[in-house]
């Protein structure tokens, strides 16, 4: 970025505060770090403002903030925008907190029906995911409580997926049953992990017996595996009994602990 060049008078100063407002509305603590940038003597500094704000080019912080709040909520940004944007610009919290509250009451603001708004664009959302509607809402400002809720009153709104329920959908059951006897899990522990990648597991039964007949999975092949990776003294009761709660929690059922651990005893 290209430095200014310095002051070398007072006008010079009063000219760089002109170009800069002209530009845009700066706040006070805006203008101030625009024009430390051209000159070091603050007494110009201190002057050039005061003259900016009898001019009335330069707002105080609250008039400026109640501006900014009213033509953000025209914009349809929510309160975390505001907050953020006017925080960067210098405005004290309690001044935003005001600036707020008085806009909302003057123009009965509601965020709900803000966002309601812009999700009436949407006739359903088989085209979008739930979470580029709540990232895109987010962007803008807008609460996540007020973002559910008005999500969730949207006529649509089962039709709004999570990008997991997506994937989950188009997902081919014996693909991902394979994927994960290959990591040698157990039917329950597969079930489970299935329902929570939202995979339709209507046929999964019948899947299993499908690969199993074809010599694709052997669960009690794999129960042995799994114990054997592990050194239990099957010989020690309470052993015996960590091994079983292992395998069971790897998803086998109590004939294919059994024969796994028949066949490391003998």
């Amino acid at each position: 970025m290209k430095k200014p060049y310095p002051a070398k008078t007072i006008q010079n100063v009063i000219n760089s505060a002109i170009y800069h407002l002209n530009l845009r509305d700066h706040t006070e603590y805006e203008l101030r770090k625009k024009l430390e940038a051209k000159t070091e003597q603050q007494d110009w500094i201190e002057t050039v403002l005061q003259q900016m704000k009898g001019f009335g080019y330069l707002k105080d912080d609250l008039p400026f903030a109640l501006h900014f709040c009213e033509m953000a909520f025209s914009n349809e940004h929510g309160q975390q925008y505001i907050k953020q944007k006017l925080k960067t610009k210098g405005i004290p919290a309690v001044v935003i907190e005001e600036a707020l509250a008085e806009i909302i009451e003057k123009r009965q603001v509601s965020e709900i029906d803000m966002i309601k708004s812009r999700l009436n664009s949407y006739e359903d959302f088989s085209q979008t995911t739930k979470e580029k509607i709540t990232n895109d809402l987010t962007k803008r400002g807008f609460g996540f409580q007020n973002i559910s809720r008005a999500i969730a009153e949207h006529d649509a709104a089962d039709t709004l997926l999570t990008k997991a329920k997506i994937k989950g959908m188009n997902a081919d059951l014996e693909t991902e049953v394979l994927k994960l006897v290959r990591k040698l899990k157990g039917k329950t522990v597969i079930k489970q992990e299935l329902k929570m990648k939202h995979v339709d597991i209507t046929n999964l039964e019948q899947v299993f017996d499908q690969l199993t007949e074809a010599g694709d999975i052997d669960f009690y092949e794999n129960c042995q595996l799994v114990l054997a990776k592990k050194r239990f003294d099957l010989s020690n009761f309470k052993e015996k009994s960590k091994a079983y709660a292992y395998l069971s929690s790897k998803g086998y059922d109590s004939d294919e602990i059994k024969e796994a651990m028949a066949a490391v005893s003998h």
